[in-house]
């Protein structure tokens, strides 16, 4: 009796001990084999960045996306396609592809050339024998001599970017055109978009202010240079600390000069609260996000001057302001061509299409 009880026990343990066998070893096997991933996300982003790849085109033209811009999504495209197809990819390797994915994608829908609308081109001076406006908007200039403290010289038609005679201005001793005011003009954000050659050898009076385009100088705005880093000035309300009251930006382009002489080159101002963008020949070289505020509304109605800050007939010999001293003026010296003005801040695929389209006949 006794052992056949311990013949029963004996079974007993070697049942447990190989049940407990073959449980560690399907735990063992469970644990050791690879964890289960989820390819979902990294599909459907992949799939969007093929779709942006196959079905856009790069371009100048509004719908386009800028020249070169493809470049960067493919290879992120084509990195996120090798992890997606790789059967040892982890969990953590296939969501990080998916985040690096859709950043390039991101990236690639930045390049987006938006279309203009034609509302938002307020003033087009082609300067193609004259200095009518092309907008459509009527804000046609009047060739003005400019102030005898500058020396009354006279905007001269003369040769563009291309030699075409009489298809731009030159302007010295502070000649000028002049634009009457409009309210169109005096928007809540605007770019300025023109082509120079500035050639300021032999001036002498205030040779670093070199004033493009102005609207009340510093009361109001100007696009300058100073003596050859664009410059952009603009009065504000201050939407903080203590909205209602108004303050000045003066803002360059933080180093990137010009060479006066014989070079064009296409220059770009834009501005909407917040933030202030300038471009040379297309590309950004500077953006300035500490500009909070809206520019100002003219109380007093000043007109729009092109090659000058003011008009003529506002230069005061004496003014204990300064704000009208003719002293303290500033005028373009050198070549001026296609001057737009836009009540928008024009996006970088923007301007690089306005470049690009320009730099061409």
């Amino acid at each position: 009796m006794k052992s056949t009880i311990q013949l029963r026990f004996f079974k007993m343990a070697m049942l447990f001990s190989l049940s407990c066998g073959l449980l560690f070893t399907a735990c063992s096997k469970k644990s050791n084999g690879p964890a289960p991933t989820d390819k979902t996300a990294l599909q459907s982003v992949t799939d969007s960045a093929q779709f942006y790849y196959t079905k856009t085109i790069e371009g100048t033209k509004p719908g386009d996306y800028t020249a070169g811009s493809k470049a960067a999504l493919k290879a992120a495209l084509d990195a996120a396609t090798a992890i997606l197809n790789d059967p040892t990819s982890i969990q953590a390797t296939l969501t990080n592809a998916a985040a690096n994915l859709q950043g390039a994608i991101n990236t690639y829908k930045g390049a987006f050339i938006g279309q203009i609308a034609a509302a938002n081109l307020i003033g087009y001076w082609k300067f193609n024998g004259n200095a009518n406006d092309s907008s459509g908007n009527s804000h046609n200039g009047t060739v003005t001599a400019g102030h005898p403290f500058f020396g009354a010289g006279t905007p001269n038609l003369t040769a563009d970017r291309f030699a075409n005679a009489g298809m731009a201005y030159h302007f010295d001793h502070g000649g000028n055109i002049e634009v009457p005011y409009s309210p169109a003009l005096n928007p809540q954000q605007m770019s300025i978009s023109l082509w120079i050659r500035q050639d300021t050898a032999g001036r002498t009076i205030n040779p670093a202010n070199c004033y493009m385009v102005a609207m009340n100088r510093w009361n109001g705005y100007k696009f300058q240079t100073q003596p050859f880093l664009p410059f952009y000035t603009v009065k504000v309300f201050e939407s903080t600390p203590a909205p209602g009251d108004t303050t000045i930006y003066d803002r360059d382009d933080a180093g990137t000069a010009i060479v006066p002489g014989t070079t064009w080159y296409h220059l770009v101002a834009t501005f909407k609260p917040g933030v202030e963008d300038f471009y040379i020949n297309g590309s950004l070289v500077k953006e300035w996000t500490n500009t909070p505020g809206a520019p100002i509304t003219l109380t007093d109605q000043i007109n729009f001057v092109i090659g000058a800050d003011l008009p003529v007939s506002k230069y005061l010999t004496v003014d204990a302001s300064g704000n009208f001293l003719v002293d303290y003026g500033g005028f373009w010296t050198g070549d001026m061509d296609d001057v737009m003005f836009y009540n928008i801040a024009l996006t970088g695929p923007q301007v690089q299409s306005i470049y690009t389209n320009q730099a061409t006949q």
